[in-house]
């Protein structure tokens, strides 16, 4: 049985925080696993960057688990991954250290957390900052 199956209070949760705060974000099945895919306009420094668009993904384990960020357009540098750039070798968004994790994170949260992240990377990118910060977004 799936998590969203056995806890269906919480996918009720996750899908009107969702809808309410990101409504251009679609839930969908792939297999057995649900998946939050959307776009977000994201502009640095007074301009617009290239339409940040991700896929979120539920584990298997979640809430126990933190859910998977992909990032889906635009395509990111293939060495941009470590500490540095918050992205994990498999090129995955690291938006909050596994210990730090809570159970009551929703992905409406996330998905802010990774546009946050998005806005950093681009500073980063067009020149504007030298590093990217561990936590919320750089101020230009």
């Amino acid at each position: 049985m799936t998590w969203y199956e056995m806890d269906k209070p919480r996918l009720v949760l996750e899908k009107i925080r969702v809808t309410a705060f990101h409504p251009s974000f679609r839930l969908r099945k792939k297999g057995n696993d649900l998946v939050w895919e959307g776009s977000k306009e994201v502009t640095v420094a007074g301009s617009p960057v290239e339409l940040f668009t991700i896929r979120v993904t539920y584990p298997e384990a979640f809430p126990t688990k933190p859910p998977i960020v992909e990032v889906l357009n635009p395509i990111l540098d293939s060495t941009d991954v470590g500490h540095e750039w918050h992205r994990w070798v498999e090129g995955n968004v690291c938006y909050i250290r596994p210990r730090d994790w809570n159970i009551a994170t929703t992905v409406d949260q996330i998905i802010d957390k990774v546009t946050d992240w998005y806005h950093n990377y681009m500073a980063v990118k067009l020149g504007l900052v030298d590093r990217m910060p561990d936590v919320g977004r750089v101020t230009l």
